[in-house]
């Protein structure tokens, strides 16, 4: 898809692969404003793990607090605090918020398993829960344990992904879990929410926002591979890897510099960041 909108408002980007030393498989899950990332790794096609970039180097988080089956990381926020989900031996899965050695269970009352994807730096967080049924479901935390849980009206699911500091949120649902064909959405402040899909694609998934209404993601059609986008001001502008079979957005930073993972020829999973160049 070719960006929708004038020439003025196309924007080119330097692309950066960053991929943990001897990992299988790197993915980003989030980006700050210090160009510090998060996201997880594996070994050899092993279990997923949990980690941090920071001044040039990747840091694994703490495995004796997050265990050895499952983890993965979003964030930090500008204010250093990472979040994401991990496993326990039991395969039950919960999130989490830490900092340092400040560490955070968040786990959603009377569910089988809890996500967290996202967590501003006012403290809210964004997560998502699911049932014996295995559908996804959005929640809202603010404060200690004031939960607000939300769907997509219709929908069969709804999966939240990012937020905001204005506690804006996107995310995508679809209607049919067992064959999705998701779109993105968009919730304001005040909970209103709108659906969003890229011009001409059959899916739609938008996975962060950043403080001045620039989302991010990526989309794809029946025949065709993942292309992530950037929307700004209702003009949608596409990314591709160079190279890359597919290429997925999921970290948009308040610079507009966006980061994520891309899939070679080989089905190799790579962690990459892009930056503007104006």
């Amino acid at each position: 898809m070719a960006e929708a909108g004038t020439a003025e408002s196309v924007t080119t980007y330097t692309y950066q692969t960053l991929d943990v030393p001897g990992a299988s498989s790197t993915i980003f899950w989030g980006i700050n404003d210090f160009g510090e990332l998060g996201g997880q790794f594996a070994v050899n096609g092993g279990a997923p793990h949990a980690m941090v970039y920071r001044r040039g180097q990747f840091e694994p988080l703490d495995p004796a607090v997050l265990g050895t089956y499952f983890s993965a990381a979003g964030g930090p926020n500008d204010v250093g605090w990472t979040y994401g989900a991990y496993a326990d031996a039991s395969g039950t899965q919960h999130g989490f918020v830490m900092r340092g050695h400040h560490f955070q269970n968040v786990d959603f009352p009377g569910h089988v398993g809890s996500n967290v994807d996202g967590f501003n730096e006012f403290g809210t967080i964004l997560g998502v829960y699911w049932d014996a049924d295995g559908a996804f479901h959005g929640i809202i935390r603010r404060g200690r344990n004031w939960d607000t849980p939300f769907d997509v009206a219709g929908a069969a699911e709804t999966y939240p992904l990012g937020i905001n500091d204005l506690n804006e949120s996107v995310g995508y649902w679809d209607t049919n879990p067992k064959a999705p064909a998701p779109h993105g959405f968009y919730r304001d402040a005040n909970g209103k929410i709108t659906t969003i899909d890229v011009p001409g694609a059959d899916n739609t998934v938008v996975f962060a926002i950043n403080d001045v209404g620039q989302k991010a993601g990526y989309y794809w059609s029946a025949h065709g591979p993942d292309h992530s986008f950037v929307e700004t001001n209702g003009h949608f502008q596409t990314l591709d890897m160079p190279g890359a079979v597919s290429t997925l957005v999921t970290a948009i930073n308040n610079f507009g510099v966006v980061a994520g993972y891309y899939t070679d020829a080989n089905h190799h999973q790579h962690g990459f960041v892009a930056t503007p160049s104006h």
